[in-house]
């Protein structure tokens, strides 16, 4: 498994280690190294050593713990008590001395395994708290085993002794940077992980702000940002053991001028206590400088707690200010060197929840529109048709003519056959999917019907051989529908011609019907048309040809 996190908008991998990975490792090495001793000390030891059988019962049991926790470690690696495991481990080391010798044992060199244990697993606090408990251990064991204090050998003494401190403290220093890592890169993955547009930006922000106060354990962690583009700055906020509604506070300009600092480039460090309190860092020179009296009073708002805060800026543009307020921690310039990328990579995230949610928006407005026009020509139009039979018939019975059966019949067959098709539409739009009955067939069969409906004579030129995909044909089919009853409804045209050529790379539909001197045509634009071919990306005209016929051009490319 990889663990994934960005620095400078670049992806790492690193190998992420889990406890329970970590804790075989330890028990295992745990178990080599007390089977070697007792190995070693079986084959090599000096008879003269009256403890010697208690040290191979010592180390003999000692061979049965590592064993078990081995095994443990295993089978039920969430039961092993990682926690607790070096400090037991340095007593049975503790043990072990007393019974070989005190200050001229060789078991000395085991408490580096329990520095080394507690440095990986717990980081540079636990190392170093261990480096000193084994040092004020080595002394008392070096004076109780010395028939008295003026015998100690204090050149071995003092050897060992500094040997401990130091290469204990290099080992607590490099475990704690190790630990202090693997934090990081787990807290950026965590980051990176939250981008879920659907959770939307406001609670993204929040739980990301409520992880970063956890890897602190602050007790407040604020940032400010602007909402909007020129809107008024808004405090989004995690606090400890309090749970928020994960909705942003809108910001008085008093307030949001005095948390954004008049030093927008600017880092700033409040320590409790230590010589240095208020420290400044500029964020593109790396220059560090005392600002405790330009800082101080701003602390003093958050009652003296300590903080850290940095600048929050988008493709050098600034936004607003993270703080992360008190806690036992004391921060250091190292961490405004994590948590600068860290606001970067957290405003990457929130910019692609904008833009996914931006562009859904816009999806489901043009689908939306799409499903409106589809409605408009595919429900609505056959309704005209149903309208246009009806009148006739009732023109003929006030006219006195009761023979309509033939008519009603025509319409009852018409109407069957417009519900089929309103039946197709609505299974294909649950389906996500387009009729896939072959384009200029299905032209040719709506004009039949149409013609048959209306008494409009309809001619049909295209080639058979047009490269037009699913998509396409649905739109132009759409347009047909519209256009055909554009003709029967705001004209006299007894006849109406479909061309649907490829001239190029352009598929061009032409709807072509006789006018009359006296209309105008190029006074109209048929509205549903247009849009269609605009959202494909064509281009919608009117004309009127050398025969005086009305001619609605569609351009699409293809």
């Amino acid at each position: 498994m990889g663990l994934k996190t960005s620095i400078g908008g670049q992806l790492l991998a690193y190998p992420r280690i889990s406890a329970a990975v970590e804790m075989r490792m330890i028990s295992a090495m745990r178990l080599a190294l007390a089977a070697s001793t007792l190995l070693i000390v079986w084959f090599a030891s000096p008879t003269s050593n009256q403890f010697l059988p208690a040290t191979y019962f010592t180390l003999f049991s000692y061979l049965l713990y590592s064993l078990f926790f081995y095994l443990t470690s295993i089978r039920w690696p969430s039961g092993v008590p990682i926690r607790f495991l070096h400090w037991i481990d340095l007593g049975w080391y503790v043990l072990l001395m007393t019974l070989s010798g005190g200050l001229d044992s060789n078991f000395f060199f085991f408490f580096f395994f329990s520095i080394l244990s507690a440095s990986f697993t717990r980081g540079f606090s636990s190392g170093l708290l261990m480096t000193i408990i084994s040092a004020l251990l080595f002394i008392l064991l070096a004076y109780l085993s010395a028939p008295t204090p003026a015998n100690v050998d204090m050149h071995r003494f003092l050897f060992r002794l500094v040997n401990l401190f130091v290469i204990g403290y290099m080992i607590a220093y490099w475990g704690g940077v190790e630990t202090t890592l693997r934090a990081r890169l787990r807290l950026l993955n965590e980051v990176s992980q939250l981008s879920n547009p659907r959770f939307g930006v406001d609670q993204t922000l929040h739980a990301m702000l409520e992880k970063l106060r956890a890897f602190y354990d602050a007790d407040t962690c604020l940032m400010i940002l602007p909402k909007g583009a020129a809107g008024p700055h808004q405090m989004h906020r995690a606090d400890r053991n309090i749970r928020s509604n994960n909705l942003p506070v809108e910001m008085t300009e008093e307030t949001a001028w005095m948390l954004l600092l008049s030093s927008p480039t600017k880092a700033a460090i409040y320590r409790k206590s230590g010589r240095d309190k208020g420290l400044l860092y500029d964020v593109k020179t790396g220059a560090v400088t005392d600002g405790k009296a330009n800082t101080a009073p701003l602390f003093n708002a958050f009652e003296g707690k300590s903080c850290l805060t940095v600048p929050v800026d988008n493709r050098d543009q600034l936004l607003g200010r993270l703080y992360v307020l008190g806690g036992r921690r004391s921060f250091t310039i190292g961490e405004i060197d994590f948590v600068l990328p860290l606001t970067k990579q957290l405003i990457a995230v929130l910019e692609n929840i904008r833009l996914v949610d931006r562009l859904a928006s816009v999806a489901a407005e043009h689908e939306r529109r799409k499903i409106g026009q589809d409605i408009h020509d595919s429900v609505i139009q056959p309704y005209i048709g149903l309208q246009f039979g009806l009148s006739a018939i009732n023109q003929k019975l006030e006219r006195g003519d009761r023979d309509v059966t033939k008519e009603i019949k025509h319409l009852l067959d018409l109407t069957e056959g417009e519900i089929k098709e309103l039946r197709q539409y609505v299974g294909d739009l649950r389906r996500g999917q387009s009729s896939q009955n072959a384009f200029l067939p299905s032209v040719r069969r709506f004009a039949e019907k149409f013609s048959d409906a209306t008494g409009l004579q309809i001619e049909i030129e295209s080639s058979d051989s047009l490269p037009i995909n699913d998509r396409l044909a649905a739109e132009l089919f759409k347009m047909i529908e519209e256009g055909l009853s554009n003709v029967r409804r705001h004209s006299n045209s007894t006849f109406a011609r479909v061309a649907i050529n490829q001239q190029n790379s352009d598929i061009v539909l032409q709807l072509t019907n006789h006018c009359r001197k006296q209309f105008k045509p190029l006074s109209f634009m048929p509205r549903s048309i247009a849009d269609r071919a605009t959202a494909l990306g064509g281009q919608t005209s009117v004309h009127v040809d050398e025969n005086n016929d009305t001619v609605v051009s569609v351009k699409i490319p293809l």
